[in-house]
């Protein structure tokens, strides 16, 4: 029995004090600089150059429609156009993309504004707004 009792409170300290040690550590890591000053001339300045966005840089039509628009537009939630229907889109497909890119980013009936990519730039909405028109054809 008191083996019993010497191994458990051997146990619970050696737990108490690895917990405090992950704990310390914790605390350090959150109160640590999140950056550094650097400059010009030094060779940590040489590395952050800023970069030149391409134009091509964002993602593909359907990725944002897979990542955000096919929630509703696949099954024509809440009155949306489903994708790929034709009869379900009426006079949309006629109207600019950039009237549409407007309308997205402002929201429409059940849609909330950007359709729900909130990260999404006008270019990439344009993108995924060609994508769902390409597939009336």
């Amino acid at each position: 029995m008191n083996f019993i009792k010497l191994s458990l409170t051997i146990f619970f300290i050696f737990f108490l004090s690895y917990s405090n040690a992950s704990a310390e550590d914790a605390i350090k890591e959150r109160i640590s600089p999140v950056g550094q000053v650097c400059i010009e001339g030094q060779e940590c300045a040489l590395d952050s150059s800023p970069k030149e966005a391409s134009s091509s840089d964002g993602r593909l039509g359907k990725e944002v429609y897979e990542g955000t628009c096919a929630t509703c537009h696949e099954i024509g939630l809440a009155g949306a156009p489903k994708f790929g229907d034709r009869l379900s889109w009426g006079e949309i497909p006629k109207e600019e993309v950039s009237h549409l890119v407007e309308t997205v980013t402002n929201g429409l009936n059940a849609m909330p504004p950007m359709g729900m990519c909130f990260d999404c730039s006008d270019e990439e909405l344009s993108r995924a707004i060609q994508y769902m028109l390409d597939s009336l054809n």
